[in-house]
This record gives C-alpha cells, structure tokens and sequence, in this order.
C-alpha cells in the first residue's frame, strides 16, 4: 500500500464524519421547528400520513403488492394516528404510543421479510422503506421533544 491509499480512507473518514455531524444537525433543526410550531406540525403530519396511505392504495393497483402486507402498514399508519389526538403531548406510556412502537418494528419486518423473497431494485426498496415504513414514525419521533416545551392545556 502506499501513501495515497492511507489519504483516501483518511479523506473517507472525515467525508463520513461531515456526513454524521450535518444529519445531527439538520435533525436539530427539524426539532427546534416542531418546538416552535407545534399546530403546524400537527397539520403537517395528518397530511404526510393521508399522502402515505394514498401511496399504500396506489402501490397496491399499479405495483401489486401484497394486499395484506398493505393493509397492515395502512392500520399501523392509523394507529400512529391515534397519537395525533393528544399532540404534542405524547405519553411515553400511553396505549397508541405503545402501540406505534411495537407496530414499527412489526412493519418493518413483513416487509422486509416480503422484499427478501421477491426481486425489486435496490432503489425502489429503499424508497419504499424510507417513505412508506419510516418516514411517519421517524416524524413522531423527531416531535417527541415539543412535548417538553409546550405549555399545558385545558
């Protein structure tokens, strides 16, 4: 090996540390807006989920997936709405809350476990993933910290 070697994995490195520091970053951000406009997130997240059941409904006609598979991501997705109803105060220890946890993972495996069987691009698993699986769960997630901050209600 020679020098150049040790200076692309050197240059690798920092390359994955910028990465890792701007995602903390930009996750920083995203939680100081759903602290500061918690009514607005609320809004915010109703519609990404109408948008992700709409594409659940749609996958299901265009790209015929599992109709099971997608009835389950579709209650799981009702069932992280149920959160909704008492946002931005979430109880870590509430029933919907709970619930969405178990359902996440629970999810995440049956659709894993239907795209190990069945060919797909690596693209198109991975924005399946990310939009469909993850992105409303990561959203509650990312507003678990407007609870901390908000002012109680009546």
């Amino acid at each position: 090996m020679n020098l150049l070697h040790f200076v692309g994995y050197f240059a690798t490195g920092l390359a994955f540390c910028f990465m890792v520091l701007s995602l903390a970053c930009g996750l920083y951000y995203l939680a100081e807006l759903v602290e500061e406009y918690t009514v607005y997130t609320k809004k915010v997240i109703k519609s990404m989920t109408i948008f992700v059941v709409a594409l659940h409904v749609l996958l299901c006609i265009f790209d015929r997936l599992p109709v099971l598979n997608l009835l389950f991501s579709i209650f799981c997705h009702g069932v992280y709405s149920l959160n909704l109803a008492t946002f931005p105060f979430i109880r870590l220890t509430s029933v919907p809350f709970l619930s969405s946890c178990v359902l996440v993972f629970v999810d995440h495996f049956i659709w894993f476990k239907y795209f190990t069987r069945h060919y797909r691009p690596f693209m198109d698993i991975a924005s399946f993933f990310g939009v469909c699986v993850w992105l409303i769960p990561f959203t509650y997630f990312i507003s678990l910290s407007a609870n901390d901050n908000a002012l109680p209600m009546m």
